[in-house]
């Protein structure tokens, strides 16, 4: 049997330990690692995966409460929300992401929450009140987790409720931009050891950061509260139930997206451009068009607060049906109702009469997921099979452009766009120990096939005009999209051990994301016709070993992934968006990644983590079909020419930190300091594109913890926290507006991440 790899009902008590908790060593050698990255509870060491975990602990001192606060923790990862849209969440692993967040197009990374996959990125900026663990699977995961793993997996995980006994929990976070956040929790025994009831609330506000001077809200403002309720049965000896429902409201306002000056291509055509305030730099410019991150500005569009309605309810049930045989069930739906606002360049209009974009959605999403697992053991091999089931509904109504504090647009206008979609599949993975090679290697077979059906309608009627009155050239339609698509996944992996504590590994795994079409789409055929399927082959050997009588802990991973028909959106419209999506023959992605701990003393540990990527694509352009009203059916032949680097792939990351913790008379006292780098980045891969300059940020923690106030009161823990301590201006979005040529310039557009924050957290616990 491969070593350190244990039966998953032994290991159940160890999660609550998993990862080396920031800042809390209590030995000179590193603690085991646990996840369920395979589905089933194994050491992280014996996890053939690069993979990143955090636990309750860590997640705490780096102030990680939602997704988005993940952003930087991990090299070769790339969180941030879509330009323009604050509670809408993109996620890149190892260069592998979508672009373009649309509900007609996948997620190239899935994102899991409790077992349950979430199919749309509308919302997933939610908070979240009892987190257990989060990990971050980097490389295509298409064998357990599906389609649209092509990058990756990111699972998070909340603690259930807990029949051993009552826990009570209260939390108090304040900060600069008067943040206030409390988290407020209850488990309480309904019958000791069998069943549980779990509670808990938590409701976060912190003021916007940039002054709105003009018309509605300030920008950047985050306004959230998450509720979730949890109930845990242990039936019997062999089987378990979990249910939980969760509902989240998201009221936040959209960052700025300002301008960042115009580009001297531009020419004079750049006057059509008036901005609200009319102060100018000393070069003549507009200060609201400046490369500097601004604390002001005159909007001229209503600025709106988005209103996002989340219930979600999940099922899990396990059932022990013999020594070396388990049965898991997962049952998921989803409910996501969204009024959104993504507001393009807002202190910008064009002649005086509108803004440049300003996009007012309304989105509907509804998915239901159901899982069937079988997991097994014995001396030589261990296995795991399973079923999906996915579908979902969606809805999403674009107002476009505004002309007023109403909202109303310069016309009417509809853009409507529905879809439906389901997912079939079967998959399995089996490890085979042989006895005959000394059972230091390990083979591990891996498929998964897939079927998928995607249907969208999409209403394009329109009576819009642009500059003096001038009809926009947009041709109507209302037409249909209906594709079926299947396919194959294999996966192969070897590893050996070098020893207890070392083992190398080889893999090749294989991964797809279904096609679709665009709802942004303006021609018909383009939307009829679609785009095609994507996949991708990984390449990977790595390492990984506890080394020095485990007190240093080294994993390292090198591969090579090869694209085909690698979806891009491009602009096929009269303005940057108006979009298709088309196939580009082929991409291949290079890198590595290390990840380092040393536990330097008993009381200082160091961690030091680096990803490399180098990216590029076969073809230098691409050619497809964009609007033109004076050719033959509307229609004639674009070329983009393409960048070198795939986007929001940065050739270095790497995050370090230290941390000490000593024993005090009142309680255990911790210090943790951390900084995350990332070098230049692409924001797009057509020429020209926008660029995210390099950064790094600096984050620190001091805490005391473990303040007893008494046998039986429970104890108390004090957090100082700061984060981009020396403030850096740095961008999570950046847009060279190249489309706009049409209209006579072009302009650069750039996103901002969260000045200096700082705070105290305060928090008791009753176990």
């Amino acid at each position: 049997m491969r070593q350190g790899l244990l039966r998953a009902k032994a290991l159940a008590t160890a999660l609550t330990l998993l990862s080396v908790p920031a800042g809390s060593w209590a030995a000179p050698v590193l603690e085991e690692v646990f996840v369920t990255a395979e589905k089933r509870v194994e050491s992280i060491q014996d996890v053939p995966i690069s993979i990143v975990a955090f636990n309750q602990e860590a997640l705490e001192n780096l102030g990680i409460s939602d997704i988005k606060d993940l952003a930087a923790q991990v090299p070769n990862v790339q969180i941030g929300e879509f330009t323009g849209s604050a509670t809408t969440v993109r996620l890149f692993i190892r260069g592998v992401g979508q672009g373009d967040v649309q509900i007609t197009q996948d997620p190239s990374v899935a994102l899991y929450m409790d077992g349950v996959y979430i199919g749309s990125s509308v919302g997933t900026a939610f908070e979240t009140a009892d987190l257990q663990r989060i990990e971050v699977l980097r490389g295509p995961q298409g064998t357990l987790y599906g389609r649209n793993a092509t990058g990756g997996a990111i699972n998070i995980i909340t603690r259930e409720a807990d029949p051993g006994g009552l826990r009570i929990k209260q939390s108090f976070n304040v900060g600069n931009l008067d943040l206030f956040r409390s988290t407020s929790l209850v488990n309480v025994p309904l019958k000791e050891d069998i069943a549980a009831v779990k509670l808990a609330y938590t409701t976060y506000n912190r003021d916007a950061w940039v002054d709105n001077l003009g018309n509605g809200e300030d920008f950047g403002a985050e306004d959230r509260e998450t509720f979730t309720g949890d109930f845990h049965w242990n039936i019997g000896d062999a089987q378990e139930a979990n249910y939980q429902y969760g509902q989240s409201a998201i009221k936040d306002t959209s960052r700025l997206s300002q301008a960042l000056g115009f580009d001297p291509l531009g020419g004079p055509g750049a006057a059509l451009v008036v901005f609200q305030n009319p102060a100018v730099n000393e070069n003549g410019v507009p200060v609201e068009a400046t490369g500097d991150r601004l604390k002001r500005a005159t909007a001229f569009d209503r600025q709106q607060t988005g209103d996002v309605q989340i219930h979600a309810h999940t099922l899990n049930y396990a059932w022990e049906v013999a020594d070396a045989l388990t049965f898991k069930s997962i049952t998921g739906y989803r409910d996501v109702n969204a009024f959104t606002q993504n507001s393009q360049v807002p202190t910008a209009s064009l002649a005086g009469s509108y803004s440049i974009t300003n996009g007012l959605q309304d989105t509907s999403f509804n998915q239901f997921t159901q899982e069937f697992q079988l997991l097994g053991d014995s001396d030589t091999l261990n296995w795991v099979g399973g079923l999906f089931y996915y579908e979902d509904d969606g809805e999403e109504t674009n107002d476009g452009n505004s002309n007023g504090s109403e909202g109303i647009p310069p016309g009417q206008l509809v853009d409507f766009t529905s879809t439906k979609n389901k997912s079939l599949a079967a998959f399995g993975q089996v490890t085979w120990t042989p006895p005959q090679l000394g059972e230091n290697w390990h083979f591990t077979l891996g498929a998964r096939y897939s079927e998928d059906q995607r249907k969208a309608y999409r209403d394009n009627s329109r009576v819009s005009y642009g500059f003096g009155g001038t009809p926009n050239g947009i041709p109507a339609f209302q037409a249909n999209y209906d594709q079926d698509f299947s396919k194959f996944n294999p996966a192969f992996t070897v590893d050996y051990d070098l020893n207890a504590f070392a083992n190398v590994y080889a893999k090749v795994v294989t991964a797809y994301k279904a096609g679709g079409t665009s709802q942004r789409s303006t021609n018909l055929p383009n939307f009829q016709e679609g785009f095609d399927p994507e996949d991708l082959t990984s390449y990977e050997i790595g390492y990984k070993g506890d080394l020095a009588q485990s007190r240093v802990r080294l994993n390292a991973a090198f591969f090579y992934m090869d694209y085909s028909d690698y979806q891009q959106s491009v602009a096929t419209g009269s303005n940057p968006g108006e979009r298709d999506f088309v196939n580009i023959d082929s991409a291949d992605i290079k890198g590595l990644e290390l990840d380092l701990t040393v536990a330097v003393t008993d009381q200082l540990t160091g961690t030091f983590s680096y990803g490399y990527l180098n990216s590029g694509f076969g073809p230098d352009t691409i050619t497809y079909l964009g609007l033109d009203a004076s050719a033959p059916g509307g229609l004639s032949e674009r070329s983009e020419k393409l960048t070198d680097d795939l986007a929001l792939a940065p050739k270095h990351s790497a995050t370090a930190a230290l941390d000490y913790t000593r024993s005090l008379g009142v309680g255990v006292f911790t210090a943790n300091i951390n900084a995350q780098y990332q070098s230049k980045i692409n924001s797009g891969v057509g020429e020209p594109t926008g660029y995210l300059d390099k950064r790094t940020l600096l984050g620190a923690t001091l805490s005391v913890s473990e303040i007893k106030l008494g046998t039986g009161y429970g104890e108390l823990k004090v957090l100082l926290w700061g984060k981009n301590l020396t403030d850096e201006e740095y961008f999570i979005g950046n847009i060279r507006q190249a489309g706009f040529d049409l209209l006579g310039f072009t302009a650069g557009v750039g996103t901002f991440g969260d000045p200096r924050t700082y705070g105290l957290t305060l928090e008791y616990e009753l176990l």
